[in-house]
């Protein structure tokens, strides 16, 4: 008889494109990255590209940017508070297209 091995899940983690420049200015904001592989793994993303001028993260599921999150909303949903106010912000998704669910929108 021939038995089926079973084949254990791989946990993959997202990959997270940061510029050097930005990695020094998110770790003394107070920015965990742990907070983006959370978000990986509740929504499925795929790798996380960090855009300065809008310090927010793309988000990328199959390889297709489909969400952006700044790191202001990523300190609140993780139970802290807003790091500083972003003058320069991405443009928000409509509510069909947006797949991050926040509890108080």
């Amino acid at each position: 008889m021939t038995e089926t091995i079973k084949k254990r899940a791989v946990k993959a983690t997202p990959k997270i494109l940061v510029p050097d420049g930005a990695k020094k200015f998110l770790k003394e904001s107070g920015f965990k990255m742990s907070w983006l592989e959370d978000l990986a793994k509740e929504y499925q993303f795929d790798s996380f590209d960090y855009v300065q001028k809008f310090c927010a993260f793309r988000c990328n599921k199959d390889g297709k940017h489909v969400e952006w999150i700044d790191i202001n909303t990523l300190a609140l949903l993780n139970g802290k508070r807003k790091f500083f106010e972003i003058k320069m912000k991405h443009q928000p998704l409509s509510k069909k297209r947006k797949i991050i669910n926040l509890p108080w929108e």
